[in-house]
């Protein structure tokens, strides 16, 4: 008897599963010419179900109907003006449904791509490989389903866990990063509640305007910072959100600006990470995006003021602290 209810109970989980997967109806958009093999294995590995492959023009046709969609996933391969017209009403579809888009793109699409397309839905991939575009789909899907029951077995499990890992510290990291204390102006510091410290720096003076910095000072830090390379493997110190808030102010104080595919060099991280934190700090109001008035194709990002305030006051408050910033 208990044996029956335990068969019977599986095969009702597995009908509610499957239908849960039913429910999740992907459309991919990609030029005729490009190999899409990557993109239907990985939709297949999350369960989900690829409800239509649709070409440049015919996915303008297809907006155009309004028709529904869970997940949008559109493959860049060159800049063109169709190109633009479809990762354009992608990002405004994506917003008015509030349907998750992922873009993949090489890297000399960057720029084109995120000028494009930049909405809160909306998330990039550089030169995935397959276990990235199943990290990307089945964070975008996996809100409330059990998707990732069955990936393919040429899959590296361990890495698409961390990769899980890396998209759950950023959300914790970044999840009051950008709120002010009213009291001092300073930025809030991080909730995570599995981090503590044994020591405490002691509280810094905001009472005046702290003195900026110069492009030298900040340059030669983020040039101590890449000396590590020579000596560890690089990825035991990959920091991106402090490499990218150094790079910017660097070049605001040389009033420079700063391309989203520089920003990405910046970083010292692959693309793919370097565009998701991109993307987060500019959520959270650290980053500020630009048009570049001489290339409708590209923007530049450039530190928000409470976070170029907030560096400032933090090198103000090392340097009288007698730390070592880097």
């Amino acid at each position: 008897m208990f044996k029956e209810w335990t068969h019977n109970w599986a095969n009702d989980w597995d009908s509610i599963v499957d239908s849960e997967q039913r429910r999740t109806e992907v459309i991919l958009i990609a030029d005729a010419t490009i190999d899409q093999t990557d993109a239907h294995r990985a939709i297949t590995a999350t369960g989900g179900f690829l409800r239509n492959a649709l070409t440049l023009s015919e996915a303008i046709n297809w907006f155009n109907k309004g028709e529904r969609a869970d997940l949008l996933l559109i493959e860049a391969d060159y800049p063109s003006e169709v190109m633009a017209k479809v990762l354009a009403n992608a990002d405004a579809y994506a917003e008015a449904h509030k349907t998750p888009l992922c873009i993949s793109a090489n890297r000399d699409m960057i720029d084109f791509v995120t000028s494009a397309a930049s909405g809160p839905f909306t998330s990039w991939l550089c030169e995935p490989d397959l276990t990235e575009r199943v990290a990307a789909i089945a964070t975008h899907m996996a809100e409330g389903q059990p998707l990732l029951r069955d990936v393919a077995t040429e899959i590296d499990t361990q890495r698409l866990r961390r990769l899980a890992d890396e998209v759950s510290r950023i959300a914790r990291a970044l999840s009051s990063l950008s709120s002010t204390d009213a009291s001092s102006g300073r930025l809030a510091a991080s909730a995570m509640s599995d981090v503590q410290l044994s020591f405490r720096a002691e509280p810094a003076d905001f009472g005046t305007q702290a003195p900026m910095p110069t492009a030298d000072e900040v340059r030669r830090i983020l040039r101590v910072r890449r000396m590590r390379d020579q000596f560890f493997e690089t990825s035991l110190f990959a920091d991106p959100a402090w490499d990218m808030l150094l790079d910017l102010m660097a070049a605001q104080l040389e009033e420079a600006q700063v391309a989203v595919s520089s920003l990405c060099i910046a970083a010292s991280v692959p693309p793919t990470t370097a565009l998701r934190w991109i993307k987060a700090m500019t959520d959270h109001g650290l980053f500020e995006r630009c048009a570049d008035p001489d290339d409708g194709r590209r923007i530049f990002i450039q530190l928000a003021p409470t976070a170029m305030n907030g560096m400032a006051r933090y090198f103000d408050a090392a340097k009288k602290a007698g730390g070592m910033i880097i």
